[in-house]
């Protein structure tokens, strides 16, 4: 699942690689989000599926999402289609997102493609007549917002305490990243109730680390129980300056 946009920024996890597990699920949901204190601002429903991608195992992402979203005005409608690697190893490989006016107009795109064997992305945007491409090295613990709550779900709970990794957004920039793990917690949602193992994403400022307090604070949560979906975030929609928002999950269907 994609879900969390800046959600699914500043998070990672430790200097190596996210081990792909050996099977991976093929599951479909949906997703509310309301603003703090406001009501539903967007709603999504998004799939996660196995992959072949050059005769190796990938796993691949969807989004299809609907409302009110911070950096556009008025309702605006986007789908997003993501593909990681999952050859003993889980790293994005591709994603796109089309974004739309409510009168279907195309009004934003954007493109990563990786090239862990390089250690390079290329980025790609094209929003209001204007277009941008830039190339940036990333380190091999590299992970992107694209698909990020169903790849964080394969964290070594059990023993997870504070781990480092990198995290390319959407701005775009490089991020270096704590995860940290805040206990467990027992958290209700749309589509149920479930202990949960808490994490939080600490971004690392280097010298500007004693101003951390002052950032926003950025929570995901995970099922204790396998396969350890995600089912809640709360933090910024998008990165710093963008509301603050609770993201829930609606909805969860497994596939044999």
């Amino acid at each position: 699942m994609i879900l969390v946009p800046f959600a699914l920024f500043l998070l990672l996890f430790r200097t190596e690689k996210i081990d792909a597990p050996r099977t991976i699920p093929k599951e479909s949901g949906s997703i509310v989000v309301a603003g703090a204190g406001k009501p539903e601002r967007w709603t999504a429903e998004w799939t996660m599926e196995p992959a072949v991608e050059s005769g190796r195992p990938a796993v691949h992402f969807t989004e299809a999402g609907r409302g009110q979203y911070s950096g556009f005005t008025g309702q605006v409608s986007w789908k997003v289609d993501s593909l990681w690697a999952a050859d003993g190893a889980l790293q994005p490989l591709r994603s796109e997102k089309t974004v739309r006016d409510a009168n279907g107009r195309i009004i934003d795109t954007e493109r990563k493609t990786f090239n862990p064997a390089k250690g390079s992305v290329r980025f790609e945007r094209q929003r209001e007549g204007q277009s941008e491409s830039k190339q940036f090295s990333v380190p091999a613990d590299t992970l992107a917002p694209e698909g990020i709550a169903g790849i964080l779900r394969f964290l070594p709970f059990d023993h997870l305490h504070s781990e480092s990794v990198h995290f390319f957004t959407n701005e775009p920039h490089l991020y270096e990243m704590k995860v940290e793990l805040r206990g467990r917690e027992r958290v209700k949602t749309p589509s149920g109730e479930y202990e949960c193992y808490k994490i939080e994403l600490v971004p690392q400022l280097g010298a500007l680390n004693v101003f951390h307090a002052l950032l926003p604070k950025a929570y995901f949560w995970f099922t204790v129980a396998p396969p350890h979906f995600w089912v809640r975030y709360e933090g910024p929609e998008n990165g710093p300056g963008t509301p603050h928002i609770d993201m829930e999950l609606k909805t969860y269907q497994p596939k044999q």
